[in-house]
């Protein structure tokens, strides 16, 4: 189930809807073109260029090419604005390319390879979809995945058809963010909980366990959109299932991004809730992503996980009366702000100061 998405790292201390693309995820649209095209070089470059990226999911961005602009700041050291320039118009031409090959593929002839090609269609409009924030791109992508299960079934490819229905839970989960359409993200949880009963846990854990991460982290935006302790409860189940195959020792990112969301789901629990236990739970979660964290190399991942950090420790002191510990909170939230002075991330730096100022008027409130 190799494609080419990001996974939502959680991030409420600073409010956004972050993603983060962390594996060599695009080997299923590589085989699908063949090697002599000039196309394929180009694109297996690209996808190698968009590894490890991370970006804000916001509505409408003027178009991938700002996004693929926007990356040399902060998170890349060397200047690779050009490379990512042109890995950008990569990804537009092999959308014509695939939309030939699906024009020459007879479906009577070649049904699995036709939707093969309507799957990968759908892994390249979502890609540009999440960076460009377009919502018209996502639904197209929704649409290519909906044709590949046209011809996908769930008794004959019950595999290719987890594969294709948990991409399309992936493109409307997108909508639904960008939206702020509950009925949308649960559109997609149905998809992701479809897709999870028929992969092969045993077989290939990691792609049971990104199928799993995404039917925590739809649950988690659910809950919070409705406020629902029971629903964060199941996404903390959801959660705490991956980390049963995602340890620290097999892949180090994939494990921080759930615990992560382990954390973030314990914080959400204490703030609708007012359980302070919640909320002392997540603060060494928070602390155990950190310490494998590197902030010279991930500066952006971990000033996010520190502002969730953060974040928590404001709400434990809000409900537990801890002045202390409201100082603090303003200090760190005034570390993060620092952080993206100077950088394109302005939202990032507006949220923290706004932060900032709240943990201020907190300890305003306790000192009387």
């Amino acid at each position: 189930m190799s494609h080419l998405y990001s996974e939502t790292l959680l991030t409420p201390g600073l409010g956004v809807s972050f993603q983060w693309r962390h594996q060599n995820n695009g080997r299923d649209l590589l085989d699908i073109i063949d090697e002599e095209s000039p196309v394929y070089g180009a694109l297996r470059k690209a996808i190698e260029r968009f590894e490890s990226t991370v970006f804000e999911l916001s509505l409408n961005k003027p178009s991938l090419i700002e996004w693929a602009n926007s990356q040399e700041t902060l998170q890349d050291g060397a200047d690779r604005r050009e490379l990512r320039l042109g890995s950008a118009h990569v990804f537009q031409q092999s959308i014509e390319l695939l939309q030939s090959m699906q024009m020459m593929t007879d479906r009577k002839e070649d049904p699995a390879g036709l939707a093969a090609i309507h799957h990968s269609i759908g892994d390249v409009l979502g890609f540009i979809g999440q960076r460009s924030g377009s919502v018209h791109y996502l639904e197209q992508a929704a649409l290519s995945y909906e044709q590949a299960l046209e011809i996908r079934s769930e008794d004959e490819m019950p595999l290719d058809w987890a594969h294709s229905t948990n991409n399309l839970g992936i493109a409307i989960q997108a909508v639904g963010q960008l939206e702020d359409d509950a009925g949308m993200l649960k559109q997609a949880l149905g998809s992701f909980k479809k897709a999870v009963s028929l992969l092969p846990r045993e077989d290939n854990s990691d792609v049971w366990a990104s199928a799993m991460c995404n039917v925590g982290t739809v649950l988690y935006q659910l809950g919070t959109h409705r406020r629902g302790a029971r629903t964060l409860e199941q996404a903390l189940v959801s959660f705490r299932n991956v980390l049963s195959e995602r340890t620290l020792d097999k892949n180090k990112i994939a494990w921080a991004i759930t615990q992560n969301n382990v954390a973030a789901t314990l914080q959400a629990l204490g703030e609708h809730e007012e359980d302070i236990g919640s909320l002392e739970a997540s603060i060494p979660v928070y602390d155990s992503v950190l310490k494998v964290l590197d902030r010279d190399s991930l500066p952006l991942i971990w000033s996010m996980v520190s502002a969730n950090r953060v974040s928590a420790m404001y709400s434990l002191a809000a409900e537990s009366d801890y002045l202390d510990m409201a100082e603090a909170s303003v200090a760190e939230f005034d570390k993060i702000h620092d952080l993206f002075e100077g950088t394109e991330y302005t939202n990032f730096k507006a949220k923290a100061l706004e932060r900032s100022q709240r943990a201020q008027e907190l300890v305003a409130s306790l000192q009387v």
